[in-house]
């Protein structure tokens, strides 16, 4: 029944309304495991579901009880009347067409949800709803927290003792500095029991690019072991929690600031800790340059002659991650960038080189609207770019079998595809050194720790989970002459990747 229903309704729906509203359907099998979860304690026979969608949970529910009574809220009135039109005649429902966040106070015995998946870009009335959470919950939500974690912190502060709570959502947060808060939450009264990470994602919901995992949560205030779990095929759901967990700690052992991903992986990393400190200690990963608006911002040499710009007004600059080929950037690959017309170029305008035509074309962007974009507005004047030096290193953002890491001898500029690393004094002399380490299986297999995984297995980094990576110590490098890294450097000049002498050298960091 419920699969039809949904056909039916994304037949009859625009993607963009999906998008909009962050829907993503649970499958039957999924949401009666969850369900169960939440009945299970006392016979729970009351349940709410606050963001209702098509009810996916209700029909769950219903297939385990009869008697179950199912209340929920749902924002968007188009699901909410499609709903109502099937099944108008529910005498064991009730659905509040409503924000989730204007209605508190309320307490529950069984929570479980699908929230909405929608960045915090798209988060609407965010301004309020985080005020609100502050008057309301105490809780200062950080500015990067998603719509599904708000969603989480706000039903476990609605459980009652005793309760059950089931969620389905991104996972990401696992990893995160925002889902530090929310971990915070989870491990609160010891509520949290149970992570399970659903690999492949795909096989829940196709359309989704982020982890997807089930919390299971039960407000008992017992200090009982959280277990991770990954599993591969939902039909398995079922026996899941009969069987031994990928890892099992005390949730007064867990610490929010600590990253959880790497606890659904068996296996174990042993490091050879007084050889290795943090990245830190040589310097430091900043996030490449946001402009706001890269359509006006980067320029081809074609375009900013046509527009009669000043050579003046533009650096160099990796506007896009496909445009670096290897992993050495030279000025004549650059120089070649400049002559198959790239957009290599960023609009870095001072008071020194605004003339006519610079005006021109900044009312031109004005006339566009790219001085009300979220960060151009914030910026005065609009057009005015963050001041940056060219970085040795530069670091993909993203990623999935392997790094993208460029050593840069150019004087190119990065956008934010590429984190750059801003050696201090006592970095610079190491920087060959640790772009070479920055290649090896061994710097893979320790900064998985660090690493947020997103979907088909896309891993981003954040410039602190690079600073936090753990890196050879000076003295460890120092056992080599310059003339030994010198050369391995040439080595992976002439053939882009390191020898095997140094790759052995790196894996005897771990143990």
């Amino acid at each position: 029944m419920i699969v039809e229903l949904e056909k039916t309704y994304k037949n009859q729906t625009e993607t963009s309304h999906l998008s909009t509203f962050g829907q993503f359907f649970t499958p039957f099998e999924v949401a009666v495991f969850m369900c169960r979860w939440v009945m299970q304690e006392n016979n729970n026979q009351k349940i709410y579901d606050p963001a209702f969608g098509l009810g996916s949970f209700y029909f769950a529910a219903k297939s385990l009880s009869e008697n179950i009574k199912f209340s929920g809220m749902e924002i968007d009135n188009k699901i909410y009347k499609f709903f109502n039109k099937n099944f108008s005649n529910q005498d064991s429902i009730t659905i509040n067409c409503n924000s989730y966040f204007k209605v508190w106070e309320k307490k529950y015995e069984a929570i479980v949800c699908n929230p909405p998946y929608m960045r915090f870009q798209k988060f609407k009335d965010r301004k309020k709803v985080f005020s609100d959470f502050e008057k309301k919950l105490n809780v200062k939500l950080i500015g990067y927290t998603n719509i599904a974690s708000a969603f989480l912190i706000k039903s476990l502060s609605e459980l009652k003792y005793n309760g059950r709570l089931a969620y389905i959502m991104p996972l990401e947060f696992l990893n995160t500095g925002y889902g530090e808060l929310v971990k915070h939450h989870l491990l609160k009264s010891n509520k949290l029991k149970v992570l399970i990470q659903i690999i492949p994602e795909k096989e829940v919901f196709p359309d989704v690019t982020t982890s997807i995992g089930i919390i299971l949560v039960h407000n008992n205030n017992t200090d009982d072991s959280v277990k991770f779990y990954s599993i591969s095929n939902t039909k398995n759901l079922t026996k899941i929690l009969s069987k031994k967990p990928k890892y099992s700690i005390g949730s007064s052992q867990l610490s929010p600031n600590n990253k959880w991903m790497s606890f659904f992986k068996e296996e174990t990393l042993r490091l050879d800790r007084k050889n290795l400190l943090p990245l830190s200690y040589y310097g430091a990963f900043t996030r490449g340059i946001a402009t706001g608006a890269n359509s006006f911002f980067s320029l081809s040499s074609s375009k900013y002659k046509e527009l009669g710009l000043p050579r003046s007004t533009l650096k160099y600059c990796i506007t896009k991650s496909a445009q670096i080929r290897s992993n050495i950037l030279t000025t004549d690959d650059i120089q070649k960038m400049e002559e198959n017309n790239s957009n290599i170029f960023i609009l870095d305008v001072n008071n020194k080189n605004y003339n006519k035509k610079v005006k021109k074309y900044i009312l031109y962007g004005e006339r566009k609207g790219f001085h009300l974009r979220y960060l151009t507005s914030k910026r005065k004047p609009w057009y005015k770019i963050e001041e940056r030096e060219p970085a040795p290193i530069l670091f993909g953002v993203f990623s999935r079998n392997t790094f993208k890491v460029i050593r840069n001898y150019s004087s190119a500029l990065s956008l934010t595809c590429y984190h750059g690393f801003y050696p201090n004094i006592f970095g610079q002399t190491f920087m060959n050194m640790l772009f070479l380490y920055f290649h090896s299986k061994a710097c893979y297999t320790i900064l998985q720790k660090n690493t947020r995984i997103y979907g088909d297995n896309l891993k981003k980094f954040e410039p602190n989970d690079l600073n936090e990576l753990l890196v050879p110590h000076p003295n460890w490098f120092s056992q080599y002459t310059d003339k030994y890294w010198n050369s391995e450097m040439n080595f992976f000049k002439c053939n882009n990747a390191l020898s095997n002498k140094v790759e052995s050298l790196f894996n005897s960091l771990i143990k």
